[in-house]
């Protein structure tokens, strides 16, 4: 097993690629927030690759660079704008890996795999069905996915990206990938190596994604949604965070209870998000979990669970900012 070394100053973005790489089971991934942290760690560990996904400073490339020449047997694999100064010195070190920020999870897993002579797709847990195959798609990967959780066993076959074929126990089609996507706390099991599959899936992965949002919304009703607090309009750009990706979106009604999100996707009613609010009178932000409680075509209808008093103060704070903004459009 490889150990990996990854610096990342964001707890979020560090979470969700460490889950991922250590998913395939051929890593063992450390962290670092700075490049200085990561030098502590490498003189007293063994480290096999050094992977900065942190927008890093040229000084801190040409520190990090020096120190690592003394070991000659780490890699380093650097994320950064292609036409980033960062990006520029790189051409007179010896190290030519880089990719767009922010971090291309998949690519890394491709290119870890190769820099390592690992033959083999590798398994991955912690990530949905659904957010594995948008990755599938967005990076155009051809590889069959089986999917596994509790003696069952789905199969799907991705052609460049493109969801082509499925098949689980007697079912094929879009049937078996209603039923495969409705398992949930999966194994995926990924492969390189496809067998030949004639096409019978037409339909965009997106609408398939969304049919079966809605047939688990028909097989769980959404809860009562609860009212007792007076919701205010308002358009505020936010970030949420759904399974295993972050979301953009925004907030189009605000109450102590919760908010209504216009977005789009494949989420489904009953799950849980976290919501990023940030106060700007405050200077102050939080993370308020909440779960989907109705769902229409235009966006999302969120209760909020039980937060402490931080989180209460911040949330009152941002609806005062709301009703000032509404207040002084009514005046205008």
């Amino acid at each position: 097993m490889k150990t990996i070394l990854y610096i990342e100053e964001k707890p979020n973005i560090r979470e969700n690629v460490i889950r991922m790489i250590e998913g395939v089971g051929f890593f063992k991934v450390l962290t670092a927030a700075t490049a200085l942290d990561a030098i502590d760690i490498v003189e007293k560990i063994e480290v096999d690759c050094v992977v900065v996904g942190r927008q890093i400073s040229t000084k801190e490339i040409e520190v990090l660079d020096h120190h690592l020449r003394k070991h000659k047997e780490i890699k380093l694999i650097l994320m950064a704008e292609r036409k980033s100064k960062v990006a520029s010195i790189l051409k007179a070190f010896e190290y030519n890996i880089q990719f767009e920020t922010p971090a291309d999870v998949n690519m890394l897993l491709d290119t870890l795999l190769s820099e390592f002579d690992i033959d083999s797709g590798g398994q991955l847990r912690g990530i949905s069905t659904a957010s594995f195959l948008q990755m599938i798609e967005l990076e155009a990967k051809t590889c069959v996915i089986k999917v596994t959780k509790a003696g069952k066993a789905g199969y799907l076959y991705c052609d460049s990206g493109s969801l082509i074929e499925a098949e689980m126990g007697e079912l094929n089609g879009k049937e078996a990938v209603f039923e495969i996507l409705n398992l949930e706390d999966v194994l995926l099991l990924i492969d390189y190596k496809v067998p030949q599959k004639d096409r019978t899936i037409s339909a965009p992965l997106m609408s398939l994604l969304l049919e079966s949002g809605r047939l688990k919304d028909e097989t769980h009703p959404a809860p009562k949604e609860n009212r007792s607090y007076k919701r205010f309009d308002c358009e505020l750009p936010v970030e949420f965070f759904y399974g295993d990706l972050s979301h953009e979106a925004v907030i189009r009604n605000i109450s102590l209870s919760g908010i209504y999100l216009e977005t789009k996707g494949p989420f489904t009613v009953g799950k849980e998000i976290e919501v990023a609010l940030f106060s700007p009178s405050l200077d102050k932000g939080c993370r308020i979990s909440g779960v989907i409680i109705r769902r229409d075509e235009n966006g999302l209808g969120i209760e909020f669970l039980q937060a402490n008093i931080t989180k209460m103060a911040i949330l009152r704070t941002i609806i005062h900012e709301v009703q000032a903004v509404n207040k002084d459009e009514a005046m205008n």
